[in-house]
């Protein structure tokens, strides 16, 4: 690197790639879009996007868009003894994606909503979700309305924004006891990609559609910024990957994530 001093982020995929015997970043071909292949897509957190919401964000990755709104709901599910709960809903709108999709979520959608919903539950202390009389459930919308790859990836990182809000307001209102977040969550895609003219695929941050059509392994990482990942969803699309391959992602995801929390973090700063 010619005594080059790299940021810290580039300094610990740098560090990773040299252990794997991979070329070091200066001398890596970019994507299609630009980027190198441990760097996100341009992100944007707008908090409070929708006024009517108790707390609301419309997160942008790239092309991907995403609407994401906190309720609160009118009581706890029956089944709950202790504490709140947290759930989640997904969709996309029919014209987010060509051709026209369709307005049932589909048992993709389902799948997605309540990995999301997971998510955000491993960022609250469900035992503190509690006002003067008990138990608060709340639900958070994330609707789809432009896709481009890492739908529920951003829904995840931006659903976060959106349910910290709505736990600031209930809070000032009286409705919530005590702040019930341990910490954030965020989630991010990863994959091995084939670039033009390599003759096999490396590990990349961060999939538009493009790419991650033609992944030969897909991964979506879910981590907390207090430490530890929440969900890990990989599957070899083409073939098998190795564990250097994987732990070469995750290292990538961990990346992400963290610029992803300092992202976060700025949004809530915001309205605070």
């Amino acid at each position: 690197m010619h005594g080059r001093h790299l940021p810290p982020h580039e300094a610990l995929v740098h560090e990773r790639l040299v252990f794997l015997g991979e070329p070091p970043l200066a001398s890596r071909a970019m994507r299609s879009d630009g980027r190198r292949h441990d760097e996100l897509r341009s992100y944007s957190i707008e908090p409070g996007y929708i006024g009517q919401a108790l707390g609301s964000a419309l997160i942008t990755a790239g092309r991907t868009r995403v609407i994401c709104t906190a309720s609160l709901e009118p009581q706890p599910p029956s089944w709950l003894r202790e504490g709140g709960w947290v759930t989640a809903e997904y969709a996309m709108l029919p014209g987010a994606t060509q051709p026209r999709g369709r307005r049932d979520p589909g048992g993709r959608g389902k799948e997605i909503q309540r990995l999301v919903g997971r998510s955000l539950r491993a960022a609250i202390d469900r035992r503190r979700l509690c006002g003067p009389s008990g138990g608060l459930s709340l639900v958070v919308d994330c609707d789809v309305i432009e896709a481009d790859g890492g739908t529920r990836t951003a829904a995840i990182t931006g659903g976060f924004v959106a349910l910290s809000l709505a736990l600031q307001r209930l809070r000032e209102r009286g409705v919530l006891l005590a702040d019930p977040v341990i910490g954030a969550v965020a989630a991010v895609s990863v994959g091995m990609v084939a670039m033009e003219g390599d003759a096999s695929p490396r590990a990349v941050l961060d999939l538009p559609y493009q790419e991650d059509s033609r992944a030969a392994v897909d991964l979506n990482v879910v981590a907390l910024a207090s430490g530890g990942f929440v969900e890990v969803q990989g599957t070899g699309e083409h073939g098998t990957f190795s564990r250097a391959e994987l732990n070469a992602m995750l290292d990538l995801a961990e990346v992400g994530c963290a610029q992803l929390f300092e992202l976060q973090r700025r949004a809530l700063a915001e309205v605070r």
